[in-house]
């Protein structure tokens, strides 16, 4: 399968890369959806889309690393990095994505990403071999394709339901790819109002018993909901990712451990507007 893996590089000459994996689009809904389907909505403009890249300020706040911003344009909509008209395409774009890597020849390679692109940073994260370091915000586990509708339906999955069954379980759907997590490093963010809080707690406490790996798992304490958690808090957001570039320590005015590296986000932090 010769799958699309496209995007905008912003080379500065670095040995490090970040690589942003896109959220999905507000304006990106069932009704677009059904307007792709009946052919109003051309695949350019759709494609033109995903140009709009999230966190492109952070290219120009962070002068030393290399950035990639990588585009989720499968399914004539999205893929969530996984599927493509219902075919899984996870083995394929990891290949490309090593590809990239090794060309240009980056040493430390870190992804992130939120919601569907958290999916995307933290299934490549554990797969990947090149990858040091993940980011990944209030990650959509439940893969939430149903406010796409019908449409939607028939773009992920070409209405193939038992393929839409195995997309959404995602520790299974992982354990058909070997993963790499050594000398590796998680950072998770999330809320405990997010709707994928249950998913991201239960995948943690399976990575940490399956594979020992080295998570640290922020919790927001408020009453924040998905897209709010990431809109409401976009200070504190750019300073865990400096956090996590830089490797250093998390600020312990700004994150009580809880244990076993799971941190609540304090009243300083809420405040970090």
């Amino acid at each position: 399968m010769n799958i699309r893996f496209e995007g905008k590089h912003i080379k500065k000459g670095s040995d490090t890369l970040i690589v942003v994996f896109q959220g999905a689009f507000t304006s990106v809904n069932e009704d677009y959806a059904d307007k792709i389907v009946a052919g109003i909505i051309s695949s350019e403009s759709v494609k033109a889309t995903h140009t709009r890249y999230h966190f492109y300020k952070l290219s120009e706040q962070l002068s030393e690393p290399d950035f990639f911003f990588i585009e989720d344009y499968y399914s004539h909509l999205y893929g969530w990095y996984m599927f493509d008209n219902g075919n899984l395409i996870i083995q394929e774009f990891n290949n490309k994505l090593s590809k990239f890597i090794c060309k240009h020849n980056y040493k430390e390679v870190i992804l992130i990403g939120s919601s569907k692109g958290g999916v995307g940073s933290t299934l490549y994260g554990l797969i990947n071999p090149y990858v040091t370091k993940v980011f990944g915000m209030v990650p959509d586990l439940r893969i939430s394709t149903p406010a796409y509708g019908k449409s939607g339906q028939k773009l992920f999955f070409n209405n193939n339901i038992g393929f839409e069954e195995k997309v959404r379980d995602f520790p299974k759907l992982l354990s058909d790819y070997s993963v790499a997590i050594e000398n590796k490093k998680f950072y998770y963010y999330t809320g405990i109002r997010d709707y994928g809080f249950r998913q991201l707690i239960e995948l943690n406490k399976y990575l940490c018993k399956e594979y020992n790996y080295d998570s640290h798992l922020i919790v927001m304490p408020t009453a924040d909901t998905h897209s709010p958690l990431i809109k409401n808090h976009t200070n504190l957001i750019n300073h865990i990712i400096d956090t996590v570039v830089h490797e250093c320590p998390l600020d312990d005015e700004l994150f009580l451990e809880v244990g076993g590296n799971v941190y609540l986000s304090t009243y300083l932090a809420i405040a970090k507007k």
